[in-house]
């Protein structure tokens, strides 16, 4: 018998169990164990699937971690976790996958999750954007678990939760069957999940009322609106008909073009996401198969060899973590050699003071002959130089160089007793430390491009070792063996914990700047502070800036703006000009040439600008609309465009937050945002927007867009 309460339901799931891709996981096991872990990769990684953003944000928003994870940003809460908490997220996702029930139809299940978790969370954040919403990345995440409830019933009940979806005719008969079985909604389920993250309540509330009538919309909270209608165009095919557009349409006052821009866009960018991480979204539009495809059943495969060489890997780590000096380094290396491949012999070149050249030492006896080799890293023809310049691992019977080995590589193949030599390259925090020369029997060198990542990922332990052992003695040397054994353990446990104080210190500053007025110079110094705390964090971590590139909602194209404001003035005078008997005059440079420009956006600038005047006017008013078609400013050319009224003039008050979002002084179903939305469009274009405004003179908007002809 079923539970009858979420509570009861809830008791017996662990969040941390949620399926994710194969695809997904490789790509995310391979970020987190890289030569050099870029944070902002592993954000990107986790971005792209709701559950392991739910592992990753449930961990820091845990007991364990004093709910410091409340910021949203992915990069913040990755740092403040640390590489290892996040390996070991990485590791148990990937063998649970790898156990779980995985055949045709749960794989479809989970990509169709993929694809809607992500395009929803992509039409949140453009949203949030364009309606001025200051938190874009709680507005990404809350698109990206939206509909994590189902996730979670469907995962944890599949047999019964998939007879619920069978026997359901429409959404809401869903709903009803959900919360006869479970004790409630998916959208409760995955409400009362985020709120035991302790984050933001609006981002619980924007789960649970996703699914609510447009009219209850009405002056709730933003994060929620945005949701809303995301959650609606995610599933909508776009057409001006839609239930779906017209509530976007209602609740932002958006037009159908810019809606349809906005769902263009964000669908387009989930493909290209998907293609780059090989996953198959073709096969959802094929009928349903209960056999994994080709391609899902590879990359599983692959992801429980990636799991198993993973588990390898620790053991050598183990091991190298236990060496005191050089030679017992050069001796585990040997050892885990002789474990992973089989091989018995090994040899070490070293790259020389001046950087020019190799130069042999052997790994596992002492110095012998072996040192009198010496190799120019300009010399061209032997493995190892390849190895070393190109920095990749390389075999001497790999036909892809079509070099055959040179005199010295057969020596040396002859020298590890081998039938043919395997060259690793030893790089470690992007300093070159050498090339470790294997020994290899046919039967290893014919599996070489089968276990080539394998042998990519010791090479990195073996440098990392080698690197280590160096910096010690290197400690030793300058302060003293006592004394910097005690310095580097310190410095270790220095470099994990500072993340966390960091990832305060930068928080208290975000919340201390949004204190502020904007005209507040203290703002100034408040900026200063968080570049150097996000500077300090780039030297510990080697985190790269995160920038945010800057992108239009749809390409941009030849425009006669013109044309573009005469057939819009056309549709007013027939209806709302008409209606308020308000005057509109037009002045339209003639001179005035094609510009390259997003129509959908300038139209959508016009409109919200003419709208909002007309609606200020009493009968009888005057709007007037201009245009010139040169202006410089700065040195840059641009158009201008002039929409102005004889209206009563916007109060101060209203002046010092004009482009903000605000509650409307218009009433009915205004949401406020027209401004916020126009100044974000224009930023878009790169162009400026100013006002003047008075009560004697009315209000005039003079809009600059760059000059950009064909």
């Amino acid at each position: 018998m079923m539970p009858q309460s979420l509570d009861d339901v809830f008791s017996d799931i662990d969040i941390n169990k949620l399926p994710t891709l194969p695809q997904v996981l490789l790509i995310f096991l391979d970020a987190t164990h890289a030569e050099v872990v870029s944070f902002d990769k592993l954000a990107d990684v986790v971005k792209k699937d709701a559950a392991l953003s739910a592992r990753i944000v449930a961990a820091a928003n845990s007991a364990y971690y004093g709910g410091q994870g409340k910021s949203l940003t992915f990069e913040r809460v990755l740092v403040m976790l640390g590489l290892q908490t996040i390996k070991t997220i990485a590791i148990t996702a990937s063998v649970q996958q790898f156990f779980s029930h995985f055949d045709g139809a749960s794989a479809r299940r989970q990509k169709a999750f993929w694809r809607d978790s992500l395009t929803c969370a992509q039409l949140a954040k453009k949203l949030a954007k364009l309606t001025g919403y200051a938190f874009e990345d709680e507005a990404y995440l809350a698109g990206l678990i939206h509909n994590i409830g189902a996730l979670v019933f469907s995962n944890n009940f599949p047999q019964q939760y998939g007879a619920l979806i069978e026997e359901a005719e429409n959404e809401q008969r869903l709903i009803e069957l959900e919360t006869e079985t479970f004790g409630g909604s998916r959208f409760q389920a995955g409400s009362w999940i985020v709120d035991s993250w302790h984050v933001d309540p609006f981002m619980a509330d924007a789960v649970l009322y996703q699914n609510e009538p447009v009219e209850a919309l009405n002056g709730a909270h933003h994060l929620v609106k945005i949701l809303a209608v995301a959650c609606r165009l995610c599933l909508c095919n776009g057409s001006v008909e839609d239930e779906s557009v017209q509530a976007a349409e209602r609740v932002f006052d958006l037009s159908h073009a810019l809606i349809s821009d906005l769902l263009t866009e964000s669908k387009r960018e989930v493909a290209e996401m998907a293609r780059s991480m090989e996953i198959d979204l073709g096969s959802l539009d094929e009928e349903p198969s209960s056999q994994v495809t080709e391609q899902d059943e590879v990359k599983q495969v692959e992801l429980a060899g990636k799991v198993r060489d993973i588990a390898l890997l620790n053991g050598v780590r183990q091991d190298l973590s236990q060496t005191s000096d050089e030679k017992s380094v050069r001796e585990a290396i040997l050892k885990s050699l002789k474990i992973l491949f089989g091989c018995q012999r090994s040899l070490f070149f070293e790259l020389s003071k001046d950087g020019a050249s190799l130069r042999g030492r052997i790994a596992d006896e002492p110095d012998s002959h072996v040192s009198d080799f010496e190799i120019a890293l300009s010399a061209e023809g032997s493995v190892l130089t390849r190895c070393f310049n190109q920095k990749r691992v390389v075999h001497s019977l790999d036909d892809r160089d079509a070099v055959p080995p040179n005199v010295m590589d057969r020596q040396l193949t002859k020298l590890v007793g081998g039938e043919a030599i395997v060259c690793l390259p030893l790089i470690q925090d992007e300093q070159a430390l050498g090339v470790l020369v294997v020994g290899v029997n046919m039967r290893v060198a014919k599996a070489f491009e089968r276990q080539s990542q394998l042998w990519r990922m010791f090479a990195n332990e073996a440098a990392y070792a080698i690197l280590l052992q160096r910096q010690q003695v290197q400690a030793q040397l300058e302060k003293g063996e006592e004394d910097s054994a005690f310095y580097h353990a310190r410095a270790r446990e220095i470099v994990h914990e500072v993340n966390n104080p960091l990832s305060i210190v930068k928080n208290y500053v975000h919340i201390l700047a949004a204190k502020l007025d904007e005209q507040d110079v203290a703002r100034d110094e408040l900026q200063i502070i968080k570049e150097e705390l996000d500077r300090a964090g780039q030297i510990l971590l080697r985190l790269p800036g995160i920038t945010e590139q800057k992108t239009t909602l749809s390409g941009a194209a030849l425009l006669d703006v013109n044309t573009l404001i005469t057939d819009l003035l056309k549709i007013f005078r027939s209806s709302l000009f008409t209606a308020q008997s308000i005057e509109a005059l037009v002045d339209l440079d003639e001179a005035m040439q094609p510009i390259i420009c997003d129509r959908n956006a300038l139209k959508q600038i016009l409109t919200n600008l003419i709208k909002n005047a007309s609606e200020a006017l009493s009968a009888g008013g005057r709007i007037t609309v201009e245009t010139q078609a040169q202006v410089n400013f700065n040195g840059r050319n641009y158009v201008e465009i002039v929409i102005a009224d004889n209206g009563p003039g916007i109060s101060e008050q209203v002046q010092e937050r004009l482009f903000t979002p605000v509650q409307t002084t218009k009433g009915g179903d205004h949401a406020g945002l027209g401004l916020s939305i126009v100044k974000n469009l224009v930023d878009n274009l790169d162009g400026s927007i100013s006002c003047r405004s008075s009560a004697r003179n009315g209000t005039r908007f003079e809009i600059l867009i760059p000059r950009i002809l064909e």
